[in-house]
């Protein structure tokens, strides 16, 4: 059984293995020394191994580092700037930010009090009760971990106790009890980066947590506290040959669909003209890497912490406040844009509010004025409104009617709150002059809190079709009589839901019964019972693809 050539497309590889591992099924009987009776099964996997064996081997060169991690496949070429003191803002701002450069400052993170405080223990005694956002340590695991606070939640004690076993980690935004513990470096202190100064994201895990590849939405500056990280990052002029997924075609952040543990060269061969450069950041170090910068990180470290300050993408310096003595501030004296109680829903992962006011400037006629239904017809919309959405097709009637009325009453909302007069325009004098806080204000009408980000998360993650596949499943296993202990085991099991909201759907499905759900009750009471998850929200990114294809038509990304 030969290959002479290896095919380029994925789907011809394919083809060729099927072909090969007929031809070595054929051989088995010839083979003498294979003397283990082997079933059609054990024959068809070793032919297919074989098979896939032989696909590589008969190539004149398996690349180097095919199916190695990320950054395998060559030695670096490119070299990061390291500097051993924080520039001043007007420095930082031409030498990095405005060139789109990253830069490592080794010590940066030493003047924060959590540099010498942030150990389990201070963390549990200071913040125990905080609840804070979780995802799953390896990013590319869909599962989303439950904590002590619930769904995607955790309190910083629970977490802190268990992190060592749990598959999850925290990058939440920071609560504001533990603001006083992170220092803002001087270089992000005055003038335009200040009042760029969106959110601050923190990160708690264990040895292990890796990235996969991705770029940022904002500008962000990453400081350590404990533990080191191994960074692989790349020029976004070789964006086209990382395999960013489609659906981050048009946004500000995004992600590539490779597997960064074991990356597939045959499968995608532009990986392997990917110039990088490769750092480790110690304990005490940041690193500024620019809005759109695609990277990936490793976690090394028995306890890994560290802060992100998300800051707007600038392209040009207004150095209004710079004229004064700027150092080390801790962070609750400082104005951040969005902040998080500690408690309830967070505020991160908002779009930037100057890109909005980007926009909108945009659409200006001749004489100043910026049609309001324009920018509402053309840019509010939901994907369920978009003629070439195939997504739409999927949605219940119920999710239908639930996004038809919030985005018609965000449209209201915004036209009331930019032209409460009815005359139908804003002009360019009124946009340029809007606060900080009103440009929240009207970011919060058209982007609402990521479901993501909300207590109610359970409601928008799993699906009601899902819950009911699950629901007949149980009453074909249990002969009709589905125990309410049994249904929530299998809930929180299967579909990886709470008990919380496992018990909600018990008390819907059977309000009088409580303890067995037949097919009656379920048949009776099961719109009520799905009732918050066929109505909840889901992610939307429509908003963000359609003010990004535009800026990006203008230029001004």
């Amino acid at each position: 059984c030969q290959l002479r050539n290896v095919p380029e497309s994925p789907v011809d590889r394919q083809l060729a293995r099927e072909e090969l591992a007929i031809c070595v099924l054929q051989q088995l009987p010839t083979l003498s020394k294979i003397t283990v009776r082997l079933t059609m099964k054990c024959a068809c996997s070793l032919a297919l191994f074989l098979a896939t064996f032989l696909t590589i081997s008969s190539a004149e060169d398996v690349p180097r580092g095919h199916l190695e991690i990320f950054g395998s496949h060559a030695d670096p070429t490119e070299t990061i700037e390291e500097m051993f003191t924080v520039p001043q803002p007007q420095e930082f701002f031409d030498r990095f930010v405005k060139p789109n450069k990253p830069v490592l400052l080794r010590g940066a993170a030493k003047p924060s009090r959590a540099y010498s405080l942030w150990t389990p223990e201070y963390l549990i005694q200071e913040y125990g009760n905080l609840t804070l956002r979780l995802e799953a340590r390896h990013e590319g695991n869909n599962q989303i971990p439950k904590g002590e606070a619930g769904f995607g939640r955790d309190t910083v004690a629970h977490f802190m106790q268990n992190y060592e076993t749990m598959d999850a980690y925290v990058i939440s935004q920071v609560p504001i009890k533990v603001e006083r513990d992170i220092a803002v470096p001087p270089c992000l202190l005055c003038g335009s980066i200040a009042q760029g100064l969106q959110e601050v994201h923190l990160f708690l895990t264990a040895a292990g947590g890796k990235t996969v590849v991705h770029r940022d939405p904002y500008s962000t500056f990453h400081c350590l506290f404990n533990g080191t990280k191994d960074w692989v990052l790349i020029d976004p002029s070789q964006s086209d040959l990382l395999y960013f997924s489609e659906d981050s075609r048009y946004e500000w952040g995004g992600y590539s669909i490779i597997d960064v543990d074991r990356v597939d060269l045959l499968t995608f061969p532009k990986i392997r003209d990917v110039r990088f450069a490769r750092i480790t950041m110690d304990k005490g170090d940041c690193i500024f890497v620019p809005g759109g910068y695609p990277h990936q990180v490793r976690v090394n470290g028995h306890l890994n912490t560290a802060v992100s300050i998300w800051i707007s993408r600038l392209k040009e310096f207004d150095s209004a406040g710079c004229d004064r003595e700027l150092d080390f501030t801790p962070m609750d004296e400082v104005d951040i844009l969005w902040r998080y109680s500690g408690h309830g829903d967070l505020t991160q992962g908002h779009m930037d509010i100057h890109i909005l006011r980007r926009l909108l400037l945009t659409l200006a006629d001749s004489e100043g004025k910026i049609s309001v239904q324009h920018f509402l017809v053309n840019f509010v919309k939901g994907k369920h409104e978009l003629e070439d959405e195939e997504e739409a097709d999927d949605l219940s009637e119920v999710q239908l009617h639930t996004m038809d009325e919030l985005y018609n009453n965000m449209r209201a909302e915004f036209a009331q709150k930019v032209d409460p007069e009815g005359r139908g325009y804003m002009t360019t004098e009124q946009v340029k002059g809007w606060t900080a806080d009103e440009m929240k204000e009207l970011m919060l009408t058209l982007d609402p809190t990521d479901v993501s980000d909300m207590d109610t998360f359970e409601y928008s993650h799993i699906q009601a079709a899902d819950i009911a596949d699950l629901l007949v499943d149980l009453l074909r296993e249990n002969r009709g009589q589905i125990p309410a202990d049994v249904f929530v085991q299998e809930y929180v099991e299967r579909i990886g839901g709470t008990a919380r909201a496992a018990n909600e759907i018990v008390s819907k499905l059977a309000p009088d019964q409580g303890s067995t759900l037949t097919a009656t009750l379920i048949k009776e009471n099961m719109a009520a019972a799905m009732e918050p998850f066929e109505s909840a929200r889901f992610h939307d990114p429509t908003l963000e693809r359609l003010m990004y294809k535009h800026l990006e038509m203008h230029d001004e990304l």
